[in-house]
């Protein structure tokens, strides 16, 4: 790993991530009164939509950037480098489902079925990626062989793949997601189980492991669970049955925590790129506890 001399910085780099939390509550600041604005005059312009489709994006791109920083720090031979390579292409399928996402009238080939296209296969493949991170990760901390780990990794994506279908056709025994396709129903309600999944799992082993500075980048996801639990919710018709304002409460509470999700991402792993380039140097490192 390279060790730069901190002098030539301008910024420390706790100081700089006290400017990113800065910005980011600016940028979550401007999101929450754009949406009040919105409420209020009960109109959209296309150019605040892609401020707002902007202002995703670049925490998004920031995260895989800084992913790519942090994973090109270790060997290909070392153990943590697949760790974190897994988790940034992760990252970087998201990017390339937001980039569609957001300009998909120039993707005429994007759309799959009716409800499916090609950011649903995009962001799937991002999903398998940073759960591939997460299972190499449980190998590390417990010592498995790579083929021994094989079927929990399988059984993890088998056990998420059941629960959403438990669910599904739960929900549309109950009647509920009218005019939703049973597909559609499907992969919403697969979203939000494969964040809790992996941002359980993640949160859990720092709390048993004491590695909690290497597995915040995976907190992200619970915020992202948050934001597809609300989408779940809304698909399956549950706003049928909750008051007005509970509605705009929910809907404000999901346009906040898709961008900060990549934020908490990008910069915990900013942080952790910073103590394995600087070191003790960093300022990020916590002094050793005496027993």
């Amino acid at each position: 790993m390279n060790n730069l001399d901190m002098s030539k910085l301008r910024l420390s780099p706790r100081q700089i991530l006290w400017v990113s939390y800065a910005v980011a509550f600016i940028l979550l600041g401007f999101l929450a009164w754009q949406y009040f604005v919105t409420l209020r005059t009960q109109a959209e312009s296309f150019w605040t939509n892609r401020l707002v489709t902007i202002i995703i994006l670049v925490p998004a791109v920031s995260a895989a950037i800084t992913g790519t920083l942090l994973t090109r720090q270790f060997g290909k031979g070392e153990s943590p480098h697949r760790i974190w390579l897994a988790f940034t292409i992760g990252l970087w399928f998201w990017v390339a489902g937001e980039i569609i996402g957001s300009n998909i009238d120039f993707f005429p080939g994007a759309a799959f079925t009716s409800d499916i296209n090609l950011v649903d296969l995009f962001w799937l493949l991002g999903y398998f990626f940073l759960g591939l991170s997460l299972y190499f990760q449980i190998l590390l901390v417990y010592g498995i062989q790579k083929k021994q780990g094989v079927p929990l990794y399988l059984g993890m994506v088998a056990l998420a793949l059941l629960v959403a279908l438990v669910l599904t056709n739960l929900t549309i025994k109950a009647g509920r997601g009218e005019g939703s396709s049973w597909a559609l129903l499907f992969v919403t309600i697969l979203y939000p189980v494969l964040d809790v999944m992996a941002g359980a799992t993640a949160i859990w082993l720092s709390i048993l492991f004491g590695r909690g500075q290497w597995s915040r980048p995976w907190w992200g996801l619970i915020l992202f669970a948050v934001t597809d639990g609300i989408d779940a919710f809304y698909r399956s018709g549950g706003y049928n049955f909750i008051p007005a304002w509970f509605q705009n409460t929910l809907d404000l509470t999901s346009l906040l925590a898709y961008p900060a999700s990549y934020m908490v991402a990008g910069i915990t792993l900013f942080a952790n790129y910073c103590i394995l380039q600087y070191g003790a140097d960093s300022g990020l490192l916590m002094p050793a506890k005496r027993s």
